[in-house]
Parts: C-alpha cells; sequence; structure tokens
C-alpha cells in the first residue's frame, strides 16, 4: 500500500462546518492580491498588457474565448516569471 500524506477523513466530518471554513477562505484576501503585495514589495519589474475593447468585432463569439485564454496565459506566465502585473 502507498501512504497517502492526506489526513484519512472520519465518519463524523462535519461538512457544514467544513463549507463554513471554506466561505470564510473565500471571503478574506484573494491570492492574487497577496501575490500582486508581494511582486511590489519584491521590486519586481512590472509588466503592462494592454488589452482592447471586449467585442470589437460585433456580438460575442467563439473567438473571444482564445483571445481571452490568450490574454490569461501570457499574464500568469508573466507573474509566475517574476515580474507585477496588475490585474482589473
Amino acid at each position: 500500500l502507498i501512504m497517502s500524506s492526506f489526513d484519512a477523513i472520519s465518519n463524523n466530518h462535519n461538512f457544514v462546518l467544513a463549507e463554513e471554513d471554506v466561505c470564510k477562505l473565500w471571503d478574506g484576501p484573494s491570492l492574487m492580491h497577496i501575490q500582486n503585495k508581494l511582486a511590489l514589495e519584491r521590486g519586481d519589474k512590472e509588466y503592462t498588457f494592454y488589452d482592447g475593447p471586449p467585442f470589437a468585432t460585433g456580438l460575442p463569439h467563439y473567438g473571444h474565448i482564445l483571445a481571452g485564454t490568450i490574454k490569461d496565459t501570457v499574464t500568469r506566465f508573466a507573474a509566475q516569471t517574476g515580474h507585477y502585473v496588475e490585474r482589473r
């Protein structure tokens, strides 16, 4: 048997309390907020991503999903490689 690093869940697990704990976690400061604060404190280089209007070519379509995915991927990569990326 392979031992897991996770704690075993008892048969008497209180899912209501677990849900309340998760809700408290989400109500706290976001991970992106903390990451941006740390990047500013470290003096990371700023990365600016200029984004155009949301639907410049008319009604939304599948091409907008691709553009949104690329924008998300590029800015996440910049943040993970030591840049400060302001998110709005």
